[in-house]
């Protein structure tokens, strides 16, 4: 990777004296680290754990990187954009601005797919032929670049249109002697402004700029402040960083104010930029103690100053120049310019693509809500729960707080409290009766600041031992298919002491039963359901705490058409559907020709939804309401067209409040989502 024409001298070893960065010496000189509120108790707000494009380097953007120098990157629009420097054979000669579209953008963790780099000119969007015009060719269109250097730009984008870019390059004289760009001395930072579909003129900014080199500017989202490196005279030796603050009302700059001896040294600091919510410094320098020539450093903002800057190691930094580091918007990424050896260079800087590390990104306040309900009843909890919130040595106590009726209904329970990102909370929910439940929250990775996170936990009932009759002591089973460990609630139970028949019971809907057996009594259960084989089990009483009984799948368990097979037949469906499958379709003949033969039997239809959409839990309870009933109003209305009668199907839908297992993600929750049947009246 030779260093030709690099933008941080201008020369191949530095000491040009109008460098596209500061003029240096070459002394010789890692870690790469919403969910949204969800619906699981145990969920993360976290992105962190994605896998993430690469083998834990820098991506080498080769789409984008050219030969010759590639420099200074720039996001717009959250990274759907990126626009940058480069040397590259231009219309205009020398470095000069140049953009790219990400058709990936949308997906932020995926890999970035690049188009191929176009001059830079606004707008962006459109058929180039229609958009890619000199500002000579009508009005509202720009092209900031020029014969000479024009590069390190920062642009402040708003709603899908530009409102200023801002961009370092050099007073300008044609061979006539006449002044084609103004500025002083050196290098200057200019800008241009879009009002009413077209672009002002470039101007430099005689506020900030001098006769010395200034440049690479960034300013802030709002407009209001202004970073960038200048080797002027007064500053603490080399290249320092200065900012600036603009009146908005008049628009003027204010006199540049040096950053100070926390972050400048007696040697070069460049290429400032900021984390979206202004909290970390960026920028890159070759003082004493990096791994390579310049190396990027970060600083954070304590409320009143800039903190000391900490290197960010490699792999970020590497043995050579590494600058001119950009944040997205959302933090996931982080985008630079490197000369680095690697096999993918094609010369000079090349730009790269990292995840950004968990230090880089701001921390914010995250307001954590949520209810605390019965996992039973599935209603709020009727007495105050207790939420003990633990960081490293600390504990947050607070209590949730119950809405009750004047009847004295409880109808709500909720608690809410302010946590920060960047770190993982274990959270502990209590209250007297019920087991406790414990989720973790992690709340590091890249998250917007005003985030709420909801969250909605449920406390089992502390359910009491097994209970001892006077016939006995009782003991809970249930009975399930052997293949899918589903229940079967169309089952029978019989209990045998020896030849004789003690007991017969039925499962209820979740599958489930209970028998009474006496001290050290041995017997046999016999389970039957219609579709199954029936499967006999000897048990001891000793130690016996709970019963299991898998039935193997005999055959179609409706294609007889027996009715005491409706409660098991189950309709299922894709994630957020009610269309019926062709393979699911033959379940509901099965089911219509029974009807036929049992004209007499009522069936009510229920609809069910699993737990996935993500939201408040009032929204995410009616929007599963709606499709609950729309999947059983699919499946009756199927019945219909098969000769069954309206009158003797009853619609139900249920939301998420039946689940047969409990689970929140599309894959293990996709059989909750079904419609079943339950006999309802035999006239």
């Amino acid at each position: 990777n030779p260093k030709n024409n690099n933008p941080a001298s201008g020369k191949p070893d530095g000491g040009g004296d109008e460098g596209d960065r500061p003029d240096t010496a070459r002394p010789i000189v890692s870690d790469a680290s919403d969910r949204l509120p969800g619906d699981l108790i145990d969920a993360s707000m976290s992105e962190r754990s994605r896998e993430l494009p690469g083998d834990g380097k820098p991506e080498n953007l080769q789409t984008l990187n050219s030969p010759g120098a590639d420099y200074a990157p720039f996001l717009l629009e959250n990274g759907k954009y990126i626009v940058f420097q480069s040397e590259r054979p231009a219309t205009l000669e020398g470095h000069n601005l140049w953009y790219s579209f990400n058709r990936n953008y949308r997906d932020r963790a995926g890999p970035a797919e690049y188009s191929v780099p176009l001059e830079l000119r606004f707008p962006l969007e459109g058929s180039p032929t229609a958009t890619q015009m000199s500002v000579s060719q009508g009005d509202g269109y720009f092209i900031p670049s020029s014969d000479g250097f024009d590069g390190q730009p920062c642009i402040l984008y708003r709603n899908g249109r530009p409102v200023e870019i801002y961009f370092t390059s050099r007073r300008q004289v044609n061979a006539s002697g006449e002044l084609v760009r103004d500025g002083f001395a050196g290098n200057n930072i200019y800008y241009a402004r879009f009002r009413d579909n077209q672009w002002s003129k470039v101007r430099h900014i005689n506020e900030i700029n001098s006769d010395s080199n200034d440049r690479m500017p960034y300013v802030t989202p709002d407009g209001t402040r202004m970073y960038f490196a200048s080797d002027r005279p007064g500053g603490y030796g080399g290249s320092d960083l200065y900012f600036s603050e603009r009146d908005l009302t008049t628009g003027l700059w204010s006199a540049p104010i040096n950053l100070g001896p926390t972050i400048n040294t007696p040697y070069d600091e460049i290429t400032p930029h900021l984390s979206f919510g202004g909290s970390r410094l960026v920028f890159s320098s070759n003082r004493p103690g990096g791994i390579g020539h310049f190396d990027l450093y970060f600083s954070r903002f304590s409320g009143y100053d800039w903190q000391k800057p900490e290197n960010l190691g490699r792999p970020i930094n590497s043995d050579r120049d590494d600058e001119a580091l950009v944040l997205s918007q959302d933090g996931l990424w982080m985008y630079f310019a490197s000369d680095r050896m690697d096999e993918n260079a094609s010369g000079g800087f090349d730009l790269y693509r990292f995840s950004t590390p968990d230090r880089l990104l701001d921390s914010v306040r995250i307001l954590l809500t949520g209810k605390v309900m019965d996992a039973s009843s599935k209603l709020p909890l009727g007495l105050d729960a207790t939420i003990k919130i633990q960081f490293e040595e600390q504990t947050i106590v607070l209590s949730s707080r119950r809405t009750v009726k004047t009847d004295g209904l409880t109808v709500g329970n909720q608690f809410e409290v302010e946590l920060m990102s960047g770190r993982v909370y274990r959270a502990v929910i209590s209250a007297p009766g019920y087991e406790p439940a414990e989720i973790q929250l992690d709340y590091r990775g890249a998250i917007p600041s005003g985030r709420t996170d909801v969250r909605t936990v449920y406390l089992e009932p502390i359910r009491p031992g097994p209970q001892t009759t006077e016939e006995g002591r009782i003991v809970p089973g249930i009975v399930v298919d052997a293949k899918t460990g589903l229940p079967l609630p169309a089952s029978v139970i019989r209990k045998f002491v020896g030849e004789e028949v003690r007991a017969v019971t039925e499962v209820d809907r979740n599958g489930e039963f209970a028998i009474t057996v006496q001290p050290g009594e041995g017997f046999e259960l016999e389970a039957r359901s219609h579709g199954y084989a029936t499967k006999k089990i000897h048990f001891e009483e000793s130690g016996l705490e709970k019963i299991r009984i898998e039935l193997e799948p005999q055959g179609e368990p409706c294609d007889q058409g027996v009715p005491e097979c409706i409660d098991n037949v189950r309709i299922y469906f894709a994630l957020n559907s009610s269309e019926i499958s062709a393979k699911e379709m033959k379940k509901i003949q099965d089911m219509a020709v029974i009807l036929k033969k049992n004209p007499d039997i009522k069936i009510e239809v229920q609809g069910h939804t699993d737990r996935t959409y993500r939201g408040p839990e009032e929204r995410a309870f009616q929007y599963n309401l709606v499709l609950s009933r729309e999947r059983a109003r699919t499946v009756q209305q199927a019945l219909m067209k098969l000769g069954i009668s309206k009158e003797r199907l009853v619609v139900k839908g249920y939301s998420y409040l039946r689940p047969i297992v409990q689970a929140g993600d599309a894959l293990k929750g996709a059989v909750n989502r079904r419609v079943e049947f339950r006999r309802i009246r035999e006239q």
